[in-house]
């Protein structure tokens, strides 16, 4: 059975770094703008690349990757990269591109959500900060007597946290109010989106392993 001390610290753990502004955020407030459906599918993708970064750290290749320069370096570049393109092409959106969808078009347009979903998919396999934050958090609640039964209730508590935020984050946005709102000024939200996301891939460009 899980200790509940130590299951209540993953929770905590993770609801701090879900709460910290970062990629997932601009990410799922960009997508958002467009319909609710298209950020809730970003959403899931952000939440399956969590999964994998929990299942190849609790298998111990996580160690592996934040021991290495290398590897660290090359998915840090990856990932700084893929920041600053998305971040270009929000930058550079033209006015009539960032038109609010209807549940219509969404139905018509139905293959979009699985580019949305590679876009939250991407967005957090490529962010080497998650493997150094699950990294350490699961280092510091699994031991060798920790049951798979645990590890994956740890897990899977993690996400859950940030599903439900993301979620709810997702569902404020797509409030008919907030929308309309947001409709007359949303060319200035993607463009400002946009620049934070290449600002925080140049940030993690230029951080250091280890930080």
């Amino acid at each position: 059975m899980p200790d509940l001390q130590t299951w209540l610290t993953v929770l905590g753990a993770g609801l701090l770094i879900v709460l910290s502004p970062g990629p997932q955020w601009a990410i799922t407030i960009k997508t958002s703008l467009s319909s609710k459906k298209h950020g809730i599918s970003t959403v899931f993708g952000m939440c399956s690349g969590s999964m994998i970064h929990i299942a190849y750290c609790l298998i111990g290749i996580g160690v592996l990757i934040s021991q290495s320069i290398l590897l660290f370096n090359i998915l840090k570049w990856l990932g700084a990269g893929y920041l600053i393109y998305m971040g270009l092409k929000s930058l550079f959106t033209k006015k009539h591109q960032t038109a609010l969808l209807d549940d219509r078009d969404i139905e018509v347009n139905q293959p979009n959500r699985w580019q949305f979903y590679r876009v939250g998919l991407l967005t957090s396999l490529l962010n080497p900060k998650a493997t150094l934050f699950y990294l350490s958090l699961f280092t510091q609640v699994v031991d060798p007597q920790t049951s798979v039964y645990t590890q994956l209730l740890y897990g899977c508590s993690a996400v859950a946290i940030e599903m439900i935020w993301y979620s709810l984050l997702v569902t404020f946005l797509s409030h008919n109010h907030i929308r309309n709102r947001l409709s007359a000024m949303s060319i200035w939200v993607q463009r400002v989106s946009g620049g934070i996301l290449i600002l925080l891939g140049i940030r993690l460009a230029m951080s250091k392993t280890g930080n």
